[in-house]
């Protein structure tokens, strides 16, 4: 009698098949995480630096406002620009400074730089610079040229706010001194102009000591300039 033969169909082995499925699908995942990773760049993630937007027009320098200085030519160059000397002519004025009158912004104002490329002349020339609304509503920094340092700032109301100042080494004693802020108005009055002033007297920079000692500053014309940043 012939014995039947069962043939017996091999059975899939689920179990591995799910384990491989999981194997693939975690290394789908480990590539699918790698490549995804943001490729920052770190220096720009760790500055503050805001982007140019645009250079605004400035009063031409026969239009500048004198008030107790001069302002003139030396005939020396530096970076190719001819320098010119503010000097104190009037000591017993109250006031010895240079204005740049209504310099007009954005309406509600907006984040802007003032830089001026400045070199001192007399040993302890220093040298002053405001950002003024209405009186008194205004901004002041003093710029030690010796020491290529901030002297001091001075604060009267909301005018100017998260103010950053940098100081940057030109060679030959010169230096590029920049503020950057975010100024809240539709227009202010820049005024500069050299100074003996002391760390107590930041704030009245621009009154004259009555004495004949020399704070002589040396600029460079076309370096000054107010530029609008992005917000």
């Amino acid at each position: 009698m012939l014995k039947k033969k069962h043939s017996y169909e091999k059975k899939p082995d689920w179990a591995n098949m799910f384990i491989n499925l999981i194997v693939l699908a975690l290394i789908f995942g480990c590539n699918q995480s790698t490549s995804s990773k943001p490729n920052f760049d770190h220096n720009k993630l760790f500055t503050n630096e805001k982007h140019l937007k645009k250079d605004l027009e400035l009063p031409a320098i026969d239009e500048w406002e004198l008030r107790g200085v001069s302002v003139n030519k030396t005939g020396k160059t530096f970076l190719g620009q001819e320098a010119m000397i503010v000097k104190i002519t009037n000591h017993d004025g109250p006031y010895s400074f240079v204005a740049l009158n209504n310099i007009k912004i954005r309406y509600m104002g907006g984040n802007y730089r003032i830089t001026v490329v400045a070199k001192n002349v007399a040993k302890g020339a220093r040298l002053g610079l405001r950002v003024q609304e209405v009186y008194p509503n205004r901004f002041d920094v003093v710029y030690d040229l010796k020491n290529h340092s901030v002297l001091g700032t001075f604060r009267e109301s909301g005018l100017v706010k998260n103010e950053a100042i940098k100081i940057e080494k030109l060679g030959d004693n010169w230096c590029k001194y920049t503020l950057e802020a975010n100024i809240k108005s539709s227009y202010f009055r820049l005024i500069f102009g050299p100074t003996g002033a002391s760390e107590n007297q930041v704030n009245i920079w621009e009154a004259n000591d009555k004495s004949d000692n020399g704070f002589d500053v040396l600029i460079l014309p076309e370096s000054l300039k107010v530029q609008e940043l992005e917000n």
